[in-house]
Order: structure tokens, then C-alpha cells, then sequence
């Protein structure tokens, strides 16, 4: 069974901070997830990592089989996201 979600040893540091520390993760199809932490713990870069809006310092993840953030416009426009902050992607369009 294939996840439908997956990372592998995601890092992504800010000004030397380290903010996701070599995050492995597999979500498969029908599967509740949630990702809860305190401010700060890394959720929200996560989560961007993942639909491709930033590029991780080391590691990997796919998302729906599709490569992020190399096919993250494609992978995007399979899945919905709904933010906490109202944050549209620039690559949206009407």
C-alpha cells in the first residue's frame, strides 16, 4: 500500500534554528491524521514542505506519488488545504 503522504528525513532550519529535525512520516489512504504541537513546533513549515511552498534543507517527500517540491503545482491541484490565516498561493488563479 502506497501512503499518500510521505516524508523522509525533512530538515528545515531558519537563521541556524533548526525547526524540523529529519521528520519521517507516512499518512495512507483513508487515514485520520492530525499534526498538533505548541507555537513554534514546526507545524505550519511542515505542512508547507509538504505542498511544496518551501524546500526542505535535506530530506525528501511526496505527496500523492508526486515529488515536492519539484511537482508541488501538480500535487497541489489534487489535494485541499484550508490554512488557520488567510494566505492564498500566488499560483492561484481564477
Amino acid at each position: 500500500m502506497n501512503a499518500v503522504i510521505r516524508a523522509c528525513g525533512l530538515q528545515k532550519s531558519y537563521a541556524g534554528q533548526r525547526v524540523v529535525d529529519g521528520l519521517d512520516l507516512s499518512i495512507y489512504k483513508g487515514e485520520c491524521f492530525g499534526l498538533l504541537g505548541p507555537n513554534g513546533a514546526g507545524k505550519t513549515t511542515t505542512l508547507r514542505m509538504l505542498l511544496g511552498l518551501i524546500a526542505p534543507d535535506a530530506g525528501t517527500a511526496t505527496l500523492l506519488d508526486l515529488p515536492v517540491p519539484q511537482a508541488a503545482r501538480e500535487a497541489r491541484i489534487r489535494v485541499g488545504v484550508v490554512p488557520q490565516m488567510d494566505n492564498l498561493d500566488p499560483d492561484f488563479s481564477v
